[in-house]
Formats: structure tokens, sequence, C-alpha cells
């Protein structure tokens, strides 16, 4: 399916913001769609996102529009990474909510749910809040404040990654530090722009938007609150030189070893990548230590892994040492929750030279066996390390 790039602007009463329609380049791995009731898309790493949209009261969603993944979107001061305006998106318009002056109440409640297991996935938020009225001095000002409320499997909690000037960000909160009377509103004041860590391994998370009306004059008469939210989750990436191409995980529940460590937390990307040759800190298998056990068929090797669901192991070793992972040097095998170590051999018919050659571990869920050495997994783990191979027996 195609779609024609348009450039769509709209007024947030005295602060403006430009969200970009569909495009033609768009994969369906960059690509939002919004509705009244629903928001759906993938993160580049083909995690599935699905936001449930739940009305309170008398609200509705009078537009509801998508903003495609964009590479080329300017850092924004107030987001972690600071180019994850790069990211898919949707932005909302909410009316006719429940007001009080000087008092909040509750818009609605929207629900994360996500095909995969998570870890610390990242909700950024930017220009959510909401101003009506016909000029500076009658009008209302609808201050952001946004709850969690809930989570699954356990309970998850916010904390503050960047931004929200004019705001504090609490364990399920994120809400003004003070309301006033502002004479303009702008991010900090009345809305609401920032970066949080959802914490915890989820399959699905709920907030609440709250509006807080600030009245000058005599007011406006249909209260409105924009929110704007895009999500990035944290990564795992290859590092082996660079012949070998890239490989990149999302972080899920099930990882190689006992620990994993999220890379390029400084950026989002669109595209697998890797990092600098032999810098990654996890350490599932010991490269100096002898853990290759090898006879007349080939190789053997136990890796240590981290299993709190079904998963599939598979690890290639450049035997050739070519510079390059092919399909003959691979083996896999299958793990069970619950499960600690997952056993790989390969079968080498040939002579193998002793010395010094690459090997590569992807751990992903069962019904994704990783058949190539590089791309995206939207679970898991990937791990390299220089290895020695011997080819005498003991």
């Amino acid at each position: 399916m195609k779609f024609r790039r348009t450039l769509v602007c709209s007024t947030l009463a005295f602060a403006l913001t430009c969200v970009q329609a569909a495009h033609a380049d768009d994969t369906p791995s960059s690509l939002f769609t919004n509705s009244a009731a629903t928001a759906m898309g993938r993160t580049p790493s083909g995690v599935k996102v699905i936001v449930r949209k739940t009305m309170i009261g008398k609200t509705r969603v009078t537009s509801a529009k998508a903003t495609p993944a964009d590479p080329s979107a300017p850092d924004d001061e107030y987001l972690i990474p600071a180019n994850a305006k790069a990211t898919a998106g949707f932005v909302d318009l909410y009316e006719g909510f429940a007001t009080k002056t000087d008092a909040w109440t509750d818009v609605a409640e929207l629900t994360f749910v996500f095909s995969r297991p998570v870890r610390d996935p990242h909700l950024h938020i930017f220009g959510t809040g909401g101003s009506s009225g016909t000029s500076t001095r009658n009008r209302d000002d609808y201050w952001a404040g946004v709850q969690l409320v809930g989570g699954s499997p356990g309970r998850p909690s916010f904390s503050k990654a960047a931004g929200f000037p004019g705001y504090m960000v609490t364990a399920d909160s994120i809400r003004p530090q003070r309301v006033y009377s502002a004479p303009s509103t702008t991010c900090g004041v009345v809305y609401t722009c920032g970066t949080v860590t959802v914490s915890g391994t989820l399959t699905r998370f709920t907030i609440r938007l709250r509006a807080r009306d600030v009245r000058q004059g005599n007011g406006a008469t249909t209260p409105q609150m924009w929110a704007a939210f895009k999500l990035s989750l944290t990564e795992d990436a290859s590092d082996a030189p660079t012949s070998y191409g890239a490989a990149a995980h999302a972080i899920s529940d099930s990882y190689l070893g006992r620990t994993v460590t999220a890379d390029h937390g400084a950026t989002v990307s669109m595209a697998p990548r890797a990092l600098a040759t032999d810098s990654d800190v996890d350490d599932a298998v010991d490269a100096t230590r002898t853990q290759l056990t090898r006879d007349e068929g080939g190789y053997t090797l136990d890796v240590p892994v981290t299993s709190r669901s079904d998963s599939s192991v598979t690890g290639w070793i450049d035997f050739d040492r070519d510079g390059r992972f092919d399909p003959n040097e691979r083996a896999r095998t299958s793990v069970a929750a619950g499960e600690t170590v997952a056993t790989l051999r390969w079968v080498t018919p040939r002579p193998i030279g002793s010395g010094p050659t690459w090997l590569r571990l992807r751990l992903t869920a069962d019904d994704d066996p990783a058949a190539s050495p590089t791309g995206w997994a939207d679970t898991g783990e990937v791990e390299d390390h220089l290895i020695r191979l011997d080819h005498e027996l003991p």
C-alpha cells in the first residue's frame, strides 16, 4: 500500500505542533495507524504495539493522527534518546471531558499492549496538554497529568529519563510542580514534554490522562486536550567485525547468560546496528576459558541462559575464517522456560585448522528460530566472542 506525503499542522491554542502524515517510503515496520478507539504499529525491531483507548465520562476523540517514522526528524531536548521523534507514534485530540475549575478530572485511559515481553520501554510524551478559548484573556488551560494505573505481568513504575520541565515524575504519576494562570503555553507550562522509563519486563501497561482546568476570564466552552506518544525499546547489539554484519535485538524476558545490558542508549535506529568490535560487556560465554568441547564429529558448547519463556539459541562459528557466518556453520537448539543451559553442537566433517575465529550467539523466542546471523529480532539477545579452535582431539 502506498501513502502520499503530507504535512498536517494543528494549532494547540498557543503552541504549534506539526505531525507528518503517512508517506510513500514507509514500511509496515515503521508505520502506526490511529483511530478514535485504537492505535497500532510496530517498532523497528518488529515488536507489535496495540494501544487501546477507553474514554472516561463523555470524553470523545475528535482527531486521531498517526506520526510515521521519520529518520530526518530533529533531536528533541526533552527526550532520551534525543532523536526519539524519529520513531513512529500517534497524536490524539480529546474533547468533551468533564471539567471543574481549579480541580483535576479524568479524561481517558490508554493501554499499551506488546506482542512480546519488553524490558523497560521508554514512553515519549510531547505536546500533551490543552488550551481553548477565543483570546488570551478568555480561555481555559488544561494542565496535563499522567497516572500509571497498571501493568502485566507485574506492576511497573515510572522513572524520569529526560525532560519534563515544570513537571515532577513519581513512581506512578507525571504532574505539574504547580499550576497557575499562565500568559502563554509551551512545554513545561500547561503542556508536558519528556521521556519516562516504564520500569519492568512487561506485556502491557495502562496510563490515565488527567486534566487540571485553570480558567482565565470567562473561559471557553469546549474542553480540549492534545496527547502525543511514541515508544522506543531497549536494544542489544552485536560486536563482531563489520564483515560479519549487524544483529540487534529488542531485549525481552529471556537472554543469554545471567544479565543483559542495553546498548546504544543515546540514539534510536531504523536499522540493525553493531557496537565497536569486541566492546560488548555481556559475558554468557567466557572466551578465555576452554568451553568448546571437540570430538571426531564436531564441537559442542554449553551456553548459560536465562529463559523465562520458551526460547531458541542459535550459534554460528566462522570455521573457515572467511569473515562471514555461513549457513553450514550454524547450530540451533530449543530451551524451555526455566532452563538455564542451552547445548549447541556443530558438525564439522572437514578438517578445521587451529587458531582464533568468531562465534555469534542469538537467543530469540521459540517461534523465531533466527535463521539469519544478521538483522533485527524482537526478543532476546545477541553476543559475539573471539574464540580459539583446536584441531587436535583431546
